[in-house]
């Protein structure tokens, strides 16, 4: 829509991407330091998730300027950005009190490995 004259946003961005994410800090940890997140605890787990993100985005960046995207590069975003991340809990709290989410008796997508329900996708 840029190239035909229409003003447009393009937000870069890096999505934390939650599992896959967290599959490769956890497989990173256990190579480098014989270690699983349970091991070093919550606060030091997101940590490291900052750090590889810190390593990996930048990267990520690169590529997609690479490519010429023509994106707003003042505006680049991270899924876990504290301001990103209360809005993301907003959202969640008023859907819920509205009725949207809710919770059910369904069968889930259980990982045994992450201890955690996943996505039909996942």
């Amino acid at each position: 829509h840029r190239m035909r004259g229409e003003t447009t946003l393009w937000n870069p961005g890096c999505d934390h991407a939650g599992i896959a994410t967290q599959v490769v800090v956890e497989k990173k940890l256990w190579r480098e330091r014989g270690q699983t997140r349970h091991d070093v605890g919550r606060e030091a787990f997101v940590r490291e998730v900052w750090k590889w993100k810190n390593e990996k985005g930048d990267r990520i960046y690169h590529q997609l300027k690479k490519l010429g995207s023509s994106m707003d590069w003042d505006r680049a975003c991270f899924t876990m950005d504290p301001k990103l991340s209360y809005a993301v809990q907003e959202a969640f709290v008023r859907l819920h009190e509205e009725g949207v989410i809710y919770r059910s008796k369904r069968l889930v997508n259980w990982s045994c490995t992450l201890h955690s329900a996943i996505s039909d996708i996942e």
